[in-house]
């Protein structure tokens, strides 16, 4: 089975509103493949999460390097330039008012757990139903009914719970990519920061995991759309509601048509 019949099971049993997306993750600056848009082209510098978006919602193969990013928090978290003291991190943190004094900003700091500088150099996302590149990662943004429904799919084979953590106020980009550094999957509430740069919507979470378990989770998925568990979720409807008083009294003036 290929990542395009993969990609079509998904949108079939998830219904996403936007595209899965496909990650590569850029390891030499000029390993970006060819045809995937880059800020530079429209003259531009943006955040991570905008160019997510642009691949989710406008179904375009999206590319940076860190030359494109002018968000500092991710250059930092995700190593794609140097940080020289994760103090400096705490402060930014501080500084923005998320915390009450720096001790608490540099004990997140130390939870966040940047990625080392110069592992990443770039990101490439795309629909998987595209997909123009084998993907490191799959990013699968929905409901958070969906998201449950993805978590049982992939819990299927896999027995372990998936883990679920946020910030509040952003670094949803380096979440998205922990997974490729973890093995394991993540379930992340998008913060503040991608709410208002790239205009995800509140109800809207996502979830990432590696490639290499596409497989399982499609396979999870369809074990347990077979036995019930399904998407969009069966109210129960096999019930009679109660009558209540007003009714009752209408139900009493009506007459069999003959």
């Amino acid at each position: 089975m290929n990542i395009k019949t993969y990609a079509d099971k998904i949108s079939q049993m998830i219904r996403p509103q936007s595209f899965p997306l496909g990650v590569k993750i850029i390891k030499e600056e000029n390993e970006l493949p060819e045809g995937f848009m880059r800020p530079s082209k429209y003259g531009i510098q943006i955040s991570l999460c905008q160019w997510t978006t642009l691949a989710r919602r406008w179904g375009r193969f999206a590319g940076v390097l860190a030359e494109d990013i002018n968000c500092s928090p991710c250059l930092a978290a995700l190593g794609l330039k140097k940080l020289e003291d994760r103090n400096d991190l705490a402060t930014y943190f501080l500084d923005m008012g998320y915390f009450d004094t720096i001790e608490l900003a540099q004990r997140v700091t130390e939870q966040l757990d940047p990625i080392p500088a110069g592992k990443i150099k770039g990101i490439a996302m795309f629909p998987l139903d595209k997909t123009p590149v084998d993907p490191d990662l799959v990013v699968i943004y929905g409901t958070p009914a969906q998201m449950a429904r993805l978590s049982a799919g992939f819990l299927y084979h896999s027995g372990e719970l998936i883990e679920s953590s946020t910030t509040g106020f952003g670094l949803s980009c380096l979440s998205a990519i922990k997974p490729y550094v973890s093995g394991k999957p993540a379930l992340v509430h998008p913060g503040r920061g991608e709410r208002i740069l790239a205009g995800t919507d509140e109800c809207e979470m996502f979830f990432s995991f590696p490639a290499k378990d596409l497989e399982l989770l499609v396979d999870g998925l369809e074990k347990t759309h077979k036995k019930g568990t399904r998407y969009p979720i069966q109210s129960y409807m096999l019930y009679q509601p109660p009558v209540i008083p007003p009714v009752k009294t209408l139900d009493e003036k009506l007459r069999v048509s003959n």
